[in-house]
């Protein structure tokens, strides 16, 4: 229901209206008319007090306050005054008489609409900073004020508001019918262009929950809180949100604007990297985003409406911080950060219209201004989509790359690891070599000392002056003695630089040394002689007996390993035996025969043989005799070089060893 002013009040209001007709041009109205078609025809006044009754401003004595609007909206800037604005309007159209007021806000701290004419002056809307959506007359986001016009009949229509932020007000007088197309258009505009932004809120934060990737959380609220900035300025957030709490619609603004900027820059943060790759930029981001929060919270102290202006000014520093961090990264990532690039791009270019009309006065109308934020949001969200996208296509790349790259030094290190493996190998290889040359050179000092040694007693016994009564050598005696040196001598010559190479030095090379030999048999006659002959003076000096039993037999075992086997047991048998005899003869065994070895020495356990198989190896008890500890090893070594068995025979005193011989081919 209208309310009335009094009486007194209306022959006032008439008298003054009928004055300022006289210099205010009244508005015919024979259709709608935009804010554009208003203009020249609006006036306005301040009230800085706040406290001016419709009586008070429509006196005689403050006609000289009221001044013309130049465009086609008032914009008194971020001001605390209360704003009074007047039209006069003569409704030519007959078939009209309820028409509407639409202001091009969503919201003031105070609002009225007065409307004086003959029949009277009635308010037609009052809402308050306390006032919820429902105390709207009509239900709409915008201020929508029902504006009864009779036919022919001047009015005029004050409007008094004043705002917690922009004083910018535009209205617009319209049909009942063309009003319901303009709302039914805007509604669809804005619904599609909410629903777009849900359906990438949504994306990114189920892409969050999936992932766990704070990117996407960042910019889930990057543009929950641009989606919700606009709902804000469209009024939508007031009819569907928050429709009881006003005072939070009248502070909502500032929530949402800082959110943009924190969101942004924690999404600038992660998508960028910078705590990683860019600490500089990390820090200012940071800074920026610290004075955010504390402007928010000046809040506290502050007038809202101070801190609301001084958002739009942070909001483009951010954006432009923003955009500058990622063209500082592109230098080194561009094929990463190209779409957010161009996506901070735009929201410079709706911040800096935002800002212009704010701080610097440029007459741009509040639609252009949240028009430009919607298409660049939309924009700026799906670059941000595609940014995130590329991002993670390059990332996918650059794993492949570096899943590449690592397969490559994988193959390298394996191909490393390999030629590492064979220079080991080799390396031991030549440790072995180095030890079996070091074993070689051992046994052929320990096989060469003993015929040396019985060529020297040999040819001692042909000098003159020796004992008469020793038993001169034969000359054929000396001679198998040398050829038994020459032997040996020439094995090892053949082993250092013939056709075997490394192998002829390794332990199992019984192949390669069969090809060094003869393969004819071997009468053991001529090795027994050999023996006789070699052990003969040495026996006689430690006043052994020697006896060597004859044999007709032969064997397939080459001449040198033979002897190389015979003299070793020979030799240890006269090195440990202090008293007695040694007897040394064949024995037919299988196909075969087995060269046996006696002694009356101190005897032999199959323990003490295992023991004394070692190199350098001296039982105890026998540090008495001169000797190396090789003797036993050798015979043991030829034995495994050609498959010949090597061991003790069953004896009371002294020891008794053999060794079989492969029979004869």
């Amino acid at each position: 229901m209208r309310r009335r002013v009094p009486l007194t009040g209306l022959i006032f209001v008439a008298l003054c209206w009928a004055a300022a007709a006289l210099a205010q041009p009244v508005v015919e109205l024979h259709g709608p008319l935009a804010a554009t078609q208003l203009q020249g025809h609006i006036m306005a006044l301040r009230d800085p007090s706040r406290n001016l009754s419709l009586d008070d401003v429509s006196a005689a004595e403050r006609a000289d306050d009221w001044q013309a609007v130049s465009g086609p909206s008032a914009d008194f800037g971020y001001t605390k005054d209360a704003i009074w604005l007047r039209v006069l309007l003569r409704n030519e159209n007959a078939a009209v008489t309820e028409w509407r007021l639409h202001v091009r806000e969503n919201f003031f701290q105070g609002f009225r609409v007065y409307l004086a004419g003959a029949q009277g002056t009635q308010l037609l809307e009052e809402l308050h900073s306390s006032s919820p959506f429902s105390d709207r007359k009509i239900a709409y986001p915008e201020l929508v004020v029902p504006l009864p016009l009779p036919f022919g009949e001047p009015v005029a229509v004050y409007i008094r508001y004043w705002s917690g932020g922009s004083s910018e007000a535009a209205f617009a007088i319209r049909t009942p019918e063309s009003f319901a197309v303009l709302a039914e258009h805007k509604t669809a505009k804005n619904f599609i262009y909410y629903g777009m932004m849900l359906f990438l809120v949504l994306a990114a934060t189920a892409a969050f929950v999936v992932t766990r990737q704070f990117i996407f959380a960042a910019y889930a609220g990057y543009a929950t809180c641009g989606m919700l900035f606009i709902m804000h300025a469209d009024g939508n957030t007031f009819r569907y949100l928050w429709p009881n709490a006003p005072l939070f619609n009248g502070y909502a603004s500032v929530l949402l604007g800082s959110g943009i900027i924190l969101f942004g820059g924690n999404f600038a943060r992660h998508f960028l990297q910078t705590f990683l790759y860019h600490p500089m930029l990390e820090r200012i981001i940071l800074t920026m985003m610290g004075v955010t929060l504390l402007v928010v919270g000046a809040t506290l102290f502050v007038d809202t409406q101070t801190v609301k202006k001084l958002l739009v000014l942070l909001s483009l520093i951010s954006m432009l911080l923003y955009f500058a961090s990622g063209l500082a990264v592109a230098r080194t990532r561009f094929a990463e950060v190209r779409f957010y690039v161009l996506a901070w791009g735009g929201a410079v270019v709706s911040a800096g219209i935002m800002t212009a009309r704010h701080w610097l006065g440029i007459e741009i109308s509040e639609e252009v201004q949240f028009d430009s934020i919607r298409v660049v949001l939309v924009l700026d969200a799906a670059l941000m989509g595609f940014a995130i996208l590329d991002r993670f296509n390059q990332m996918k790349r650059n794993r492949e790359e570096a899943l590449e790259m690592s397969l490559s030094e994988a193959r390298r290190s394996l191909s490393l690891s390999g030629r590492l493996q064979e220079l080991e190998q080799r390396y031991a290889l030549a440790v072995e070599l180095t030890r079996s040359k070091e074993r070689k050179l051992a046994d052929a000092v320990h096989d060469l000392r003993q015929p040396i040694h019985a060529l020297r007693l040999n040819v001692q016994a042909l000098l003159p002056g020796e004992d008469a009564a020793r038993t001169k050598p034969r000359p054929v005696d000396i001679e198998e003695t040398f050829d038994y040196l020459e032997a040996l001598v020439n094995r090892e010559l053949a082993s250092a630089s013939g056709p075997g190479g490394v192998d002829v030095y390794l332990d199992n090379d019984a192949a390669a040394d069969t090809n060094g030999h003869p393969a004819e048999n071997v009468r053991l006659d001529q090795v027994l002689d050999a023996l006789r002959d070699m052990f003969a003076a040495e026996a006689r000096d430690k006043g052994l007996d020697l006896r060597v039993v004859d044999s007709t037999a032969q064997t397939a075992l080459p001449p040198l390993a033979l002897m190389r086997l015979a003299t070793n047991l020979v030799s240890n048998a006269i090195k440990y035996t202090a008293t007695g005899t040694v007897l040394v003869g064949l024995r037919r065994s299988g196909d075969g025969h087995r060269l046996e070895v006696h002694d009356t020495g101190p005897g032999l356990t199959e323990v003490d043989l295992q023991t004394a198989l070692g190199r350098n190896i001296r039982l105890a008890g026998a540090e008495t005799a001169q000797g190396s500890g090789l003797g036993l090893s050798i015979v043991a070594g030829i034995a495994r070089e050609y498959g010949l068995t090597f061991g003790l025979l069953p004896r009371r005193g002294g020891t008794s060893v053999y060794v079989n011989l492969p029979p004869a081919t």
